[in-house]
């Protein structure tokens, strides 16, 4: 069994993603940290206490992160996942808190009690760079990272750069230059795995309580994009990238290189530059009937 721990800034998709791991019995959550991205780090962390318990997971520990990138001000996405993250789907509250322990010294303690567990992080690193500063032996203690975030291509937040990546660069410099190993699925993943509204819905997601929960988070997400490029779809990165932690074998395009982050203040900051080496694995693509399979697993929680 993969034991993981999860890295999140909450919007839609990261709740399908984490709703993609609590579904499936090759995973086993050790615990959930939030930081700053798609919405407040206090939102963020609001709808994970909120969703576990949905989820039948109230048990799982959750670590209250960083609230703002190293050094940029921060950058949110409500526009795309509703002025709550969640697409504007009101969850009840049943009374779960976060842990007293800091974020860092949680994942310090995980990651003691399970060397080799892999961090899966759905949104900025910035959390994952402040605990590896602050405690380097967790370069050793990581089995893995695998991060969702970057771009090759045409970025999504601005022509050169992923919003995950754009929001906090130097936080992904940092991660790089550890030793821990890396594999990011990026946008460009994602962009090839572009489903439409009318797709999911003949899928048959809707078709549970839980299903239905995550499809009506969508509904801001496929607005948005009608907006802006006139059709209703959904990209689902953070699922995506949870598919290929519960199953690797689904990648069907994987490059090697190593990757550099445009830091200055140019058009192309956040930017991720592929170089020649072999740091990190580039997870470029992905079966999409794997990933539908996976992702409809989703129906069966609680």
């Amino acid at each position: 069994m993969k034991e993981i721990l999860i890295d999140t800034d909450c919007g839609v998709d990261d709740a399908a993603a984490i709703g993609i791991a609590l579904a499936h019995s090759e995973v086993n959550v050790l615990g959930i940290t939030t930081v700053n991205g798609n919405v407040g780090v206090a939102q963020v962390t609001e709808n994970v206490l909120r969703l576990m318990p949905v989820l039948g997971r109230g048990d799982i520990p959750v670590f209250r992160g960083a609230s703002r990138p190293l050094i940029a001000q921060p950058h949110h996405a409500g526009g795309i996942h509703g002025h709550n993250g969640l697409g504007d789907v009101q969850l009840p509250d049943a009374g779960k808190t976060f842990e007293s322990a800091g974020f860092a010294e949680g994942i310090l303690r995980l990651a003691r009690e399970h060397p080799g567990l892999t961090l899966v992080a759905l949104g900025p690193l910035t959390n994952v760079a402040i605990a590896l500063n602050l405690y380097p032996e967790l370069e050793e203690l990581f089995g893995e990272i695998v991060s969702m975030g970057g771009a090759l291509g045409r970025g999504n937040i601005t022509q050169y750069a992923e919003f995950n990546y754009f929001v906090d660069p130097e936080s992904v410099q940092v991660v790089l230059e550890s030793k821990v190993p890396l594999t990011v699925v990026t946008w460009d993943a994602a962009v090839k795995m572009a489903h439409s509204e009318e797709e999911i819905r003949a899928l048959g997601l809707g078709d549970s309580k839980a299903g239905k929960l995550f499809f009506d988070m969508h509904q801001p997400v496929f607005a948005y994009i009608e907006k802006s490029y006139g059709s209703r779809m959904a990209m689902f990165p953070d699922p995506l990238t949870m598919a290929y932690v519960v199953n690797p074998s689904i990648a069907r395009e994987e490059l090697r290189g190593d990757l550099k982050m445009e830091l200055t203040g140019s058009p192309r900051r956040g930017a991720s530059v592929r170089q020649k080496g072999e740091r990190v694995k580039l997870i470029m693509e992905i079966d999409k009937g794997e990933f539908q399979s996976i992702l409809l697993r989703i129906r069966n929680l609680a």
